[in-house]
């Protein structure tokens, strides 16, 4: 039989695309069509069953991404001398510069690091703290930005204030007020996760920067579930540290991220690794990204995330993000036995979306989603963020976030 027109388009979406054929294929379509998505969507080596909803926890790169990450790597195994990996030295500074760009922020303000972790780490065990003083987080932080607080507390003596998290939050000023009220004269630090991967809310992480600001606070943002969904512009969050990673919502490699530290904190910070090539003269957030020996053709696979992302737009990424997100809960909250647990309003939230059923057991709510419908996700099993978590990005279709929540319907009954 003779193939179609649109098999043969299909067909050529399929494969590997290069960097050209994709920019291309791109300018041809509007980004409001459906057609413009399934070309972004055709970039992902998904299994075709597969449904997958876990962008919080880590995801897929895109061929583009991969094809450069592999280049590199061949090239680098190929010749590891140090004639043939200076070239690396040039590209992480195209990369910081492109990270910048993206986030408004000086290139000087960024330290390249492994993972949100290690860039919250860094902050954590880089300031300058004494008994007495207070740290004020909240108890949906990541334990990279809560418990790491903590486990310092004990070795210096400082105290760990802990704000709860409502959920889902009534209003802005209701999380504004949680964090404020914490705040005493002691005070030193406040740090918070700008969107929780528990139940996803989107904390007002400009207004509580002017807080803290107005009190010479440091504040520290966890970005690893805004960098790459939203629109980041940091220069007008004000906040003075925020890390990230990239394989989530970027959808870059493994173990690659970022960490950006206002000009004025850099001297601040203690850095938390010194080896060879580390230096006193390094220039701005550099003297923090020390760590030995790191996988350079990395480096390089994120920048292409950059480039993917930038390709496609932010602003165009976050507006699918968050049409997929919505599609979803508004198909959840009309199951009467299911309990949204993630804001509706655009100000409160991103792209988690999280759930619990009242009348199915969470562990087997989740174990059926994959079982039965080949869906992934993401769960807790309990306390007050109990419940499924879906969490969609650029690879996801409507029909996908349709499906999904047909299959929840199907479980409650």
């Amino acid at each position: 039989m003779t193939p179609s027109r649109r098999d043969i388009f299909k067909t050529a979406m399929a494969v590997p695309a290069t960097w050209a054929a994709f920019t291309s294929a791109l300018a041809a379509a509007t980004p409001g069509d459906e057609a413009y998505w399934r070309m972004v969507q055709r970039q992902f080596p998904l299994e075709d069953r597969l449904i997958y909803l876990n962008a919080a926890n880590v995801c897929p790169a895109s061929r583009p991404v991969m094809d450069r990450h592999i280049e590199y790597l061949r090239d680098f195994h190929a010749n590891p001398s140090f004639q043939n990996r200076d070239k690396y030295v040039e590209m992480r500074e195209s990369l910081r510069g492109k990270a910048a760009g993206m986030l408004r922020v000086a290139a000087d303000e960024i330290a390249v690091t492994r993972n949100t972790s290690e860039g919250s780490n860094i902050v954590v065990k880089g300031i300058d703290l004494k008994p007495g003083d207070e740290v004020i987080v909240t108890d949906h932080n990541h334990p990279s930005n809560n418990d790491s607080w903590k486990v310092r507390a004990r070795r210096d003596g400082f105290v760990v204030k802990t704000v709860p998290t409502p959920i889902p939050a009534r209003s802005a000023d209701e999380l504004i007020g949680g964090i404020e009220r914490a705040v005493t004269g002691r005070t030193r630090v406040i740090a918070v996760t700008h969107l929780t991967s528990t139940t996803g809310i989107l904390y007002p992480a400009r207004e509580i920067a002017a807080l803290a600001r107005r009190r010479g606070i440091w504040m520290h943002l966890d970005g690893a579930q805004t960098f790459g969904a939203l629109d980041v512009d940091l220069s007008a969050i004000g906040c003075d540290s925020y890390s990230t990673s990239a394989h989530k919502w970027l959808m870059g490699p493994l173990e690659a991220g970022l960490l950006f530290v206002r000009a004025g904190r850099i001297p601040e910070l203690w850095p938390s690794i010194v080896t060879a090539g580390w230096a006193e003269n390094l220039k701005g957030a550099r003297k923090l990204e020390v760590l030995g020996q790191r996988d350079d053709p990395r480096v390089v696979a994120l920048e292409a995330g950059l480039d993917f992302v930038n390709l496609i737009g932010m602003t165009n990424v976050e507006a699918r993000m968050r049409a997929l997100a919505a599609r979803a809960k508004t198909g959840l909250a009309a199951i009467s036995s299911v309990e949204l647990k993630t804001n509706m309003q655009p100000e409160l939230c991103g792209g988690v979306v999280k759930f619990k059923l009242r009348n199915v057991p969470t562990r087997r709510a989740y174990e059926t989603l994959w079982e039965r419908h080949r869906i992934s996700v993401s769960s807790t099993p309990s306390g007050d963020s109990e419940g499924i978590r879906f969490s969609p990005h650029v690879y996801n279709s409507f029909e996908q976030i349709d499906q999904a929540v047909a299959a929840v319907k199907e479980l409650a009954g």
